[in-house]
């Protein structure tokens, strides 16, 4: 693209926000950032991947009892490190030109750079039914069952909405804060690419906000 657009997208587990992130980038043809993020921050902070994956879009553990003394260790801690590391390395990603980013709370991260930002969301059963068909058309030699499924839909739901909260002063999925609400069950993955290339095309030529404001 010839003007410099920035896409963020939040999701709710299993609405299918990667796939569409990805699409997207395709169609715009910009760089897209998701797992990348996780290598750039392993490459960045000296931290083995796995790790920095086993504490992405995470909220620390911290108990309203533990708060005040844990803040000290909390301030230096790796945890800390890692996710300021990857606020930074967003912010770094926007300021060099177009781009699609997954999650990491990025749109608050890039509130002082303009940016379209995206919620997907799909009901909870249609979501379980959609992750239970990748992963067992993936591994069938691991079946999951509905219960398994629907725990890890619910429990990365609840992660990632502490994250977000934790580290903003928005709601996760609230209609204020982002520019677009998407049903991926209604719209579908390439509807849904459609309408963000629409809405970002349609606001091309003036201030993406202007039709909101009073």
């Amino acid at each position: 693209m010839e003007d410099k657009v920035i896409i963020t997208i939040d999701r709710e587990f299993g609405s299918g926000g990667h796939e569409v992130a990805k699409r997207l980038a395709e169609r715009l043809d910009v760089p897209f950032y998701d797992e990348e993020i996780i290598a750039m921050t392993a490459k960045s902070t000296g931290y083995h991947e796995e790790y920095i994956r086993d504490n992405d879009e995470k909220a620390p553990e911290l108990s309203f009892g533990s708060v005040f003394s844990a803040m000290d260790n909390f301030q230096t801690s790796p945890f800390t490190k890692i996710q300021e590391e990857e606020f930074n390395i967003i912010r770094e990603i926007a300021s060099k030109g177009s781009c699609v980013i997954v999650g990491r709370a990025a749109d608050y991260i890039l509130a002082e750079e303009r940016h379209v930002s995206i919620f997907l969301f799909a009901p909870f059963e249609e979501r379980v039914r959609r992750k239970l068909q990748i992963h067992n058309t993936a591994e069938p030699e691991n079946l999951y069952d509905v219960a398994t499924v629907e725990k890890a839909v619910k429990h990365i739901d609840k992660q990632r909405r502490r994250y977000y909260e934790f580290y903003t002063d928005n709601k996760w999925g609230g209609r204020d804060v982002y520019d677009l609400l998407i049903n991926t069950s209604r719209a579908g993955i390439e509807g849904a690419v459609d309408i963000i290339e629409a809405y970002i095309k349609g606001g091309k030529d003036k201030d993406l906000m202007s039709d909101l404001q009073i």
